[in-house]
């Protein structure tokens, strides 16, 4: 099996030198659905021969390859058997031996690891784009994104009303689980212009009813997929757990798919730009140009 050399590169992420055209590699394994959609984005995804189960975008490329197993929950075996010559994996891919163990056995892996969060969106292209070399690729598509972004973040700054928002990642027979500080959501609450409802705590953790109504948030904010498992907004509403909450009464229920809402890829700056269309309904939130890869 082809080994790479990579080296550290300041703290936040270890990265491999620079590839020629000769040695850029022709099958890459990706594990993160970020990971996933950059190199898609930057024109490599014909290489791509498997994916981690996190990995939903672009849709039909995407779905018909073998699957690695789940992000968190990798194996040696089930990567290796894809016969790859680049391993990317993103900040939360693990278990942490199993990455250590692929290094250890010289299997070509980049592991990203800058916090995951919107700020981590231009370094995570510009690794994958150095990893795969297509550094000038990732540099185009990082002006586009800032662009974006910027466009963005200009708008919500000028907003004066900040809507609470409590994000449920799930909701049913188990209970209620809301997202603390230090979440994804909650970061995504904060740049779409609203506050988090839930901030009293640190992760994802579980709502009673009654904390659920001591919060009393302005809108329910969901993942699409958690809505539909649930019956649809109409069967959340009447949840007995969300029932009185103001904002299930008024069915103030958000639903964006989890993966485009969460992932902190190319699409983020699309992604906080409709959050905030939805929280801030009354708002002039600026139409973002479709980009090569927000169009699956």
């Amino acid at each position: 099996m082809h080994r790479r050399t990579f080296l550290a590169a300041g703290a936040a992420l270890l990265t491999v030198r620079p590839a020629s055209a000769a040695a850029a590699p022709q099958r890459i394994v990706c594990v993160g659905g970020a990971i996933t959609e950059i190199v898609f984005a930057l024109g490599e995804g014909a290489h791509v021969i498997a994916v981690d189960t996190t990995s939903l975008y672009p849709w039909r490329a995407v779905a018909p390859l073998p699957k690695v197993g789940y992000l968190r929950q990798l194996s040696v075996e089930g990567i290796l058997s894809t016969r790859p010559d680049l391993i990317l994996a993103d900040v939360d891919a693990g278990p942490k031996n199993v990455l250590d163990q692929l290094q250890s056995m010289g299997a070509p892996i980049a592991h990203f690891h800058a916090e995951h969060s919107v700020g981590s969106v231009v370094p995570k292209i510009r690794f994958v784009g150095e990893a795969i070399g297509h550094k000038p690729e990732a540099e185009a598509v990082l002006e586009g994104y800032s662009a974006d972004l910027k466009s963005v973040e200009t708008t919500v700054a000028g907003l004066t009303r900040h809507p609470k928002v409590l994000f449920l990642i799930a909701a049913g027979t188990a209970g209620l689980r809301g997202a603390g500080e230090g979440t994804a959501a909650a970061e995504m609450i904060v740049r779409a212009g609203g506050i988090n409802s839930f901030a009293g705590v640190n992760g994802y953790k579980p709502v009673s009813a009654e904390a659920a109504l001591a919060a009393d948030p302005d809108c329910l904010l969901m993942m699409q997929q958690t809505v539909d498992e649930l019956g649809g907004v109409n069967a959340v509403a009447m949840m007995p757990a969300l029932a009185k909450l103001s904002a299930a009464k008024a069915k103030r229920i958000v639903a964006l798919d989890g993966n485009y809402m969460l992932n902190f890829g190319p699409r983020t700056a699309h992604a906080i730009r409709d959050l905030a269309a939805a929280l801030h309904p009354d708002a002039t939130l600026p139409t973002l140009p479709q980009r090569p890869w927000t169009t699956a």
